[in-house]
């Protein structure tokens, strides 16, 4: 899909139909008549538009004749049968002379707030703070499905302490690969920030200082909460692991308890059951002796093993 902004004197974001100058070219997952129609229109080298398409693109900054390529890792959400899932998707933002590109093979909550207008001192024009503003909102966006994690981990550990379920534990494990891509994806977002700043083709006005300035606290912040998190729900799998393997001992311990107090009375009876003489033989006396040494043996196996915490 191929979609031109470009923002009016009020500040309106707009939907154009010709590569003016100023404008914003958006191609979410775009065929190859679209990318063909956007190379040459601005003469960008073809790499610049397929390369963040492939979703395994690393983050990298790239400089040619003709633009920048800054390709960033966006979080997105993946919705599974096994729950919530987290995942990260490359986005391409290419700086021209004339235009401003992004590129993404699907559609991103982070762009939709600028196509929709819905941001202020937003202007297509100003590419410089275009790129630092997309670079804000997507810091934002990490921290944001950051503190969904650390709700559904509180929500799923409360859950696993009323019952041991699979299902439970998987999306804990999904939650905890979702971290690693996100600890991943932010150190790549890393080095990209560093060129950025180092870059002199990306005009910084005085305006602009402060808003990079916050984009920075925002990816640190990012970056030190997904360590964070890793860390807690790494221990927690491990402490929840500790928990059911001493739940497993303690059922075993339990059954063969059971089966020692059981298996007392089957001997007592199985040895008055032989075809020889015994005492009490034929007297109905013997038979409540044999039931009372049942019980007092039984009972004393019994309370051995309560003292011993077998039950």
């Amino acid at each position: 899909m191929l979609t031109i902004y470009r923002s009016d004197v009020t500040g309106a974001v707009n939907e154009i139909q010709e590569f003016t100058k100023g404008s914003w070219i958006h191609l979410v997952n775009p065929t190859k008549d679209e990318a063909d129609q956007v190379i040459a229109a601005t003469k960008i080298p073809e790499d610049f538009i397929y390369d963040p398409l492939d979703v395994e693109e690393k983050p990298r900054f790239e400089k040619d004749d003709e633009g920048l390529l800054m390709i960033v890792d966006v979080p997105y959400i993946e919705e599974e049968s096994s729950g919530r899932r987290y995942n990260t998707i490359p986005l391409g933002i290419i700086v021209t002379s004339r235009h401003f590109i992004t590129v993404c093979s699907q559609q991103l909550d982070v762009l939709t707030l600028f196509s929709g207008g819905k941001l202020r001192a937003f202007r297509t024009n100003y590419r410089s703070r275009f790129v630092f503003q997309i670079l804000y909102k997507v810091s934002s966006s990490y921290l944001r499905f950051l503190r969904q994690i650390d709700r559904r981990m509180d929500e799923l550990e409360e859950e696993l302490q009323r019952s041991m379920r699979n299902q439970e534990i998987f999306q804990l494990m999904n939650l905890q690969k979702s971290l690693v891509y996100f600890m991943t994806s932010l150190k790549s977002n890393d080095g990209v920030l560093d060129r950025i700043i180092k870059t002199p083709s990306l005009e910084k006005h005085e305006d602009d200082e402060d808003l990079l300035e916050d984009v920075f606290v925002e990816h640190r912040q990012a970056m030190e909460m997904a360590q964070i998190y890793k860390d807690i729900i790494s221990s927690t799998m491990d402490t929840f692991g500790s928990v059911i393997s001493n739940n497993v001992n303690f059922v075993m311990k339990f059954l063969a308890s059971i089966t020692i107090v059981i298996s007392i009375p089957t001997m007592i009876s199985g040895m008055f059951g032989m075809n020889v003489h015994v005492p009490w033989e034929g007297e109905v006396i013997g038979f409540w002796i044999v039931f009372g040494m049942m019980i007092f043996f039984s009972g004393l196996a019994a309370f051995i093993l309560w003292r011993r915490r077998f039950f």
